[in-house]
């Protein structure tokens, strides 16, 4: 009898050990102070200075989360994570439909997946960040964030930040050396111009050790646009430098956008100082950025920011075969708080 009792008490403390999980909130609040030349769709002057909530200027959208993970025992571990957009301005929680079909606002438009993980790498399955998001968010000084004039002048790799049922499998590191590869299969590609016959291929490796980042990002649309996006970033200690080129393609094979971007950051005692420069060489167009960080904790952080967008209009009516027009540069700046919590 105690011999039994001894043998159900070690298969219960095994499986507990085998069903280990825990669910995390975690979320962002940002909010901002700023004012830009830009135009309202109207064509009416924006030019007001007013609050700001999930902006180009913005460090970020505010967003709330939460993310689970299950130890399934032999080194597996499954896992989901859901995330939604929340606006500091008015409470609300969606940005619209994230597909032209749909008639609802999604509320978990940031993040909807779910993963197995072991020690094969990780599978990730459902609406997520891309695999061309996260190779240049390897190197980009400025995190990624709603100001990116990497982003804002080439995307990331030419494409989106997020894709719908998207399948990613990112592999271990091997001596800093990770690769990542991506797709939308077929039936899942809504936003096709032939809805179901097109899919997408996400393709990305990437090295971070020591004081160097540098990623190469390969993404293309079956009969569709195609990008390519290789950068890199250099920590000296004090000062970073950072540089990346891009070269995307449209359906019909032209060059949508190419060029280049470089940017340095510095440390000035609590302040983190960033400018970063992208040059569209195919439009003649030059984005760039200043920012700057004060932390108030290890979560809570002001920045400020100041930004120009060159001649937006006239590259966007270049690029879809429509007579391109005189258009002013977008400038704008803003004072914000971003807590993450």
């Amino acid at each position: 009898m105690k011999k039994t009792l001894i043998a159900l008490a070690a298969v219960v403390a095994t499986s507990a050990a085998f069903a280990q999980s825990s669910v995390t909130l975690y979320g962002v609040a940002d909010i901002a102070v700023g004012d830009t030349n830009a135009k309202t769709p109207a064509g009416a002057n924006a030019d007001s200075i007013r609050a700001l909530a999930s902006s180009s200027l913005n460090n970020g959208n505010s967003r709330i989360g939460f993310r689970g993970v299950e130890d399934l025992g032999g080194g597996l571990k499954a896992g989901f994570n859901f995330e939604q957009n929340v606006s500091l301005a008015d409470g609300s929680t969606g940005n619209g439909p994230t597909t032209a079909s749909s008639s609802d606002v999604d509320t978990f438009q940031r993040a909807a997946n779910m993963f197995v993980s072991g020690g094969f790498g990780e599978v990730r399955l459902g609406r997520q960040l891309t695999t061309s998001f996260h190779s240049v968010n390897a190197w980009e000084l400025t995190g990624a964030a709603n100001y990116s004039v990497v982003a804002s002048q080439f995307g990331f790799a030419g494409q989106g930040s997020r894709d719908d049922a998207l399948i990613r499998y990112i592999s271990p590191a091997f001596g800093g050396f990770t690769v990542s590869a991506a797709t939308v299969l077929k039936g899942n590609d809504a936003n096709s111009a032939v809805a179901g016959e097109q899919n997408k291929y996400d393709l990305a490796a990437t090295y971070t050790a020591g004081p160097i980042a540098a990623s190469i990002a390969y993404n293309k649309v079956q009969r569709g646009n195609e990008g390519m996006a290789l950068g890199g970033r250099y920590d000296f200690g004090m000062f970073k430098v950072a540089a990346s080129y891009h070269n995307n393609e449209n359906t019909t094979g032209q060059i949508r956008s190419e060029g280049f971007t470089v940017g340095a950051g510095a440390t000035l005692g609590p302040v983190a100082l960033t400018l970063d420069v992208a040059r569209d060489t195919e439009f003649k167009d030059t984005n760039w950025v200043l920012e700057a960080k004060y932390p108030l904790s290890k979560r809570t952080f002001v920045y400020g920011v100041v930004t120009e967008d060159g001649k937006r209009a006239a590259k966007a009516a270049t690029a879809s075969n429509v007579a391109a027009t005189a258009a002013p540069s977008v400038r704008g700046f803003a004072l914000g708080v971003r807590h993450n919590f």
